[in-house]
């Protein structure tokens, strides 16, 4: 519709730097698709600190770029941005040569396509992140089954099974040997005893009984008393939360608070949760060493993934040598 006969789609890899994903005309032999670009003053590397549109003259500029742009004959060339979540992605370059004119509504019409190209780009990459999210949860549960599975096979199941064969032993004694009957009684007594601490322990890892009878900030005292460190604990909650938004916030404050005892090396940790503007804000910070890297394990990804089910976002600060803060807002609604 505008007549061009050259452009460029570049996506911005760093500062000054791009690579080249779309292309339309010549030159045929220069630009190559996939190509990696360092960019030097001119159309594209203003539009990626400006974020706006931008316009050049190859004649008034002395940069490589320029120079290689006036020996394939081109004398001006014009950028608009292509925005993904917010951010300058990239930018698509129409160049023109000489004796060719600038159409007026060049900059909106391109606008337009830059605009397609960006919604293109986000939807791609929110395919991506569900495709793995989804493989994550997939896996998250796999896990958890046979952790589940090994802890019944190593202990509450063990201990039901001997006491099952003593049982067995003391009906054979009852009768000959009331008092070893009566001692080993008790022994299965204890046992039994055992093994429900245990099956009460497991159920508290897959959904804290505690949570679902008095509450999420009973819960949250509860951990916080575990926690093998001091840990000051502010909740402001008026009223109960939707049950699936507290046991969201639990598990924020149990992996983060587990992630603080194994990893961070803090003295404290402080833990804030409150409901304000329609959404439940859950914060976790500690005095460690920060550098908390999400991409390192499994856990924070899980967070993140139970917090984004929910419509929420869950932001991590971890600046080295100056502690870690995992922050979640989830809607209440």
């Amino acid at each position: 519709m505008l007549g061009l006969h050259s452009a460029l789609l570049v996506r911005y890899e760093g500062p000054a730097a791009a690579t080249i994903v779309g292309k339309f005309g010549g030159p045929e032999d220069d630009f190559v698709l996939g190509d990696p670009l360092v960019l030097t003053e001119g159309a594209a590397l203003t539009v990626q600190r400006s974020g706006t549109p931008a316009q050049v003259d190859y004649e008034e500029l002395a940069s490589d770029l320029a120079d290689r742009m006036r020996s394939r004959g081109f004398r001006s060339s014009i950028a608009v941005p292509i925005t993904v979540s917010g951010e300058t992605w990239g930018a698509l370059v129409a160049a023109f040569r000489e004796g060719e004119q600038m159409p007026h509504e060049a900059v909106s019409r391109l606008s337009a396509f830059a605009e397609l190209a960006g919604l293109a780009v986000a939807s791609a990459s929110a395919r991506e992140k569900l495709a793995a999210s989804r493989l994550r949860i997939v896996a998250a549960g796999d896990a958890e089954r046979r952790r589940i599975e090994r802890n019944l096979h190593d202990g509450a199941q063990q201990r039901l099974v001997a006491l099952s064969v003593g049982l067995r032993l003391i009906q054979s004694k009852i009768r000959d040997d009331p008092q070893e009957a009566d001692e080993m009684i008790a022994f299965a007594t204890g046992e039994l005893t055992q093994a429900l601490r245990e099956l009460r322990e497991l159920a508290q890892g897959i959904h804290p009984a505690v949570l679902t009878e008095r509450g999420l900030e009973e819960a949250l005292d509860v951990l916080a008393a575990r926690t093998p460190l001091p840990v000051e604990l502010d909740v402001r909650l008026p009223e109960p939360l939707p049950a699936q938004v507290e046991a969201a916030a639990y598990y924020v404050v149990s992996e983060s608070l587990a992630n603080v005892v194994k990893h961070a090396g803090a003295g404290t940790a402080r833990v804030h949760v409150e409901r304000i503007d329609g959404h439940a804000l859950v914060e976790v910070g500690d005095d460690g060493g920060g550098g908390a890297d999400p991409g390192g394990g499994s856990g924070l990804y899980g967070l993140r993934d139970r917090v984004e089910t929910l419509a929420g976002l869950l932001e991590i600060e971890s600046p080295r040598g100056r502690g870690t803060r995992i922050r979640a807002r989830i809607p209440v609604s």
